[in-house]
């Protein structure tokens, strides 16, 4: 059956509806609410529908469609004649023993009286005693899921910032960067969500461990400071500074790994190959002090590096040779000066253009 029908017969004898009136959930709640949001003129059919769901029927006294049928079949035979000829609505409170009568207009006489002659024959249906047992029965409501509200740092590139965290924790984002949280969340839960690279000076509190997620892999610390790198399809690097930390993998059986001061791990980017190293801390966290440290590094990643840190774009006149790599410490330089110092040892030539870089390799 189509759900989208929308008269009140059908509405009423839609299966889908009488599970969202008697049985809310986000999911029906999501389609119902798109419904009137594309059917705004449905808006009174439904609330009627709805409140004859509610008034007259319950999951205590489950009917099935056919009797739904039959039940509808039997109001339209009793209801046609009185609807055309109606000009005042006597109308009955269901709730209440008294009769009040009032001038109404042909439409509105045609809509209140129409409601609770419906009413009126579906209680014979049914009977006085499920009438009865609709007021021991809790007032179903529709709770609609409220926007979950996210904090994000996002640096673009050629800009880095500092920031401090609700619970004392500091971060040094880098540039092409991105941080984020869930408000409510971190106050019990403080676990945050990085893409590029940050270090951490974390916030000591045994109570609340605090969690980086990147990249699916998980280093939880409780007060400690370390440097995070973890570029879309790059090796990932965690590096432990000071404090202890753990480090979960996705998908993985084994138990976590624990890092040491000074202990870095290093994880391919299918997450497949995990080695422990030692680390030089004025390499890893060269670029918290404006400095850039090349120590035989890719080609794609020193590219990347760069684009992010001054905000360009490269482009390539011509390939490299394969596996071309790239050494060279650089400490708050300017780009020109920074590819001058590369253009000798890697081989190549530049062309500065705005924010366009022109490369050509001899």
């Amino acid at each position: 059956m189509d759900i989208y029908n929308d008269t009140v017969k059908g509405l009423v004898l839609n299966p889908e509806f009488r599970k969202w009136v008697l049985n809310p959930n986000p999911e029906r709640n999501n389609t119902w609410k798109h419904y009137l949001s594309t059917n705004p003129t449905s808006v009174k059919d439904v609330e009627l529908a709805r409140e004859l769901i509610l008034e007259l029927f319950s999951n205590q006294f489950p009917l099935q469609d056919k009797e739904y049928k039959e039940i509808w079949d039997h109001i339209e035979t009793k209801t046609t004649k009185e609807d055309q000829q109606k000009q005042f609505a006597k109308v009955v409170p269901i709730r209440q023993g008294m009769v009040q009568e009032k001038p109404t207009s042909t439409q509105d006489s045609f809509q209140i009286g129409y409601f609770w002659r419906i009413a009126s024959i579906l209680l014979l249906a049914l009977g006085v005693g499920f009438f009865a047992s609709r007021y021991t029965l809790p007032e179903p409501t529709v709770e609609i899921p409220q926007p979950v509200k996210k904090v994000v740092f996002n640096n673009p590139p050629g800009v880095k910032s500092s920031i401090s965290l609700a619970d004392g924790t500091r971060v040094m984002l880098n540039a092409g960067s991105s941080l984020s949280y869930e408000e409510s969340r971190f106050k019990a839960v403080r676990d945050v969500f990085l893409e590029g690279e940050a270090f951490f000076e974390v916030a000591h509190d045994p109570g609340r461990p605090f969690t980086v997620n990147a990249g699916g892999v998980n280093t939880t610390a409780l007060g400690t400071s370390f440097n995070i790198m973890a570029y879309k399809d790059e090796k990932q690097m965690v590096s432990l500074v000071t404090g202890k930390v753990s480090i979960a993998l996705p998908n993985s059986k084994k138990e976590e790994i624990l890092l040491a001061p000074k202990e870095a791990i290093s994880i391919s980017p299918d997450k497949m190959l995990v080695s422990r190293t030692k680390f030089d801390e004025d390499a890893i966290l060269a670029w918290t002090r404006k400095t850039i440290v090349f120590e035989d590094t890719k080609l794609v990643e020193a590219i990347r590096a760069l684009e992010n840190w001054y905000g360009v774009r490269f482009h390539f006149q011509n390939q490299p040779k394969p596996g071309k790599r790239l050494s060279g410490k650089f400490h708050n330089e300017t780009l020109e000066n920074v590819l001058e110092g590369l253009s000798y040892t890697a081989g190549l030539d530049f062309r500065i253009e705005k924010d366009q870089v022109n490369i050509t390799f001899n």
